[in-house]
């Protein structure tokens, strides 16, 4: 009988016992593939419907902004009526301000569009300016209306690379009209944003049927019946007052303004004769 000592006995090592059910769970369950950090890269969309893209997106949003206020445009409304997914408009358009923005400078486009260049004559620069302005103003009153009450993107854009701010022709057109008019530099920057002012006050008014000539029976109603020496002045111009309408209001103003322009140039004239 053989011993084999202890020391010299070899240790052998113990044989992996295979288990089928973990095999089976790591088969069906393997383990989560790790994200990089950071916010995935976009890939471009192959699902959107053909036509759609950031110029068209923001012309439908211009559309409705003729009647309806811009900022109740929103985006899911926007994919709701062009029947896509609201991710579809960030995707194409950006953030809100970019929509925003967007259709503001389509708005200006427009109005340039309906600019002519200007002649030697301000008067006549400036009548043709302001007419053509509120006819814009008019035509898109959700912007109007944004705009008078808004001061980001009320005049300047967020536009891409190589686009035109055409708040900043507007503005380049405009100032033009009183540059070529002979105003000194100060004078036409106080001409323009008081013209400016005027053009949105009347189309507020127009805009929300404030009016008096649109509300003429509830006017004299109110007024009829009254003391005639209490009220004396208010009966004075009561039945002219209820009959008054935009486009009568809206010419007269003008040209008082016009006046106005022209008194600054006169007493201006007259102080340098003084010198």
């Amino acid at each position: 009988m053989v011993r084999v000592c202890a020391t010299h006995r070899t240790s052998m090592p113990t044989p992996a016992v295979k288990n089928p059910a973990r095999k089976n769970a790591a088969k069906h369950n393997p383990e989560p593939v790790k994200r990089a950090r950071g916010r995935p890269k976009r890939e471009p969309l192959d699902i959107a419907p053909q036509g759609l893209s950031r110029e068209s997106i923001i012309a439908k949003a211009a559309a409705l902004a003729q009647n309806e206020a811009l900022t109740e445009i929103s985006m899911v409304r926007l994919a709701r009526e062009l029947n896509v997914a609201p991710g579809l408009i960030h995707y194409y358009v950006g953030s809100r301000d970019d929509l925003i923005s967007g259709v503001i400078n389509l708005y200006f486009r427009d109005r340039v569009g309906q600019m002519r260049a200007p002649s030697d004559d301000w008067r006549t620069n400036v009548r043709e300016f302001a007419r053509t302005t509120l006819n814009s103003m008019l035509k898109y009153r959700g912007i109007a209306a944004y705009i008078a009450s808004h001061n980001r993107f009320r005049l300047f854009q967020k536009v891409l690379p190589g686009e035109t701010d055409y708040g900043l022709e507007f503005f380049n057109r405009a100032a033009e009209v009183f540059r070529r008019g002979g105003l000194p530099p100060k004078m036409a920057a106080l001409c323009y944003h008081l013209l400016m002012q005027y053009l949105v006050s009347c189309s507020m008014v127009e805009i929300g049927h404030q009016i008096p000539g649109e509300h003429e029976n509830f006017i004299r109603s109110r007024l009829e019946g009254l003391d005639e020496t209490r009220y004396a002045g208010a009966l004075y111009i009561a039945t002219e007052f209820s009959r008054l309408n935009s486009a009568e209001t809206f010419e007269v103003g003008l040209e008082f303004i016009i006046a106005g322009i022209g008194a600054l140039l006169d007493a201006d004239g007259a102080k340098k004769r003084k010198r």
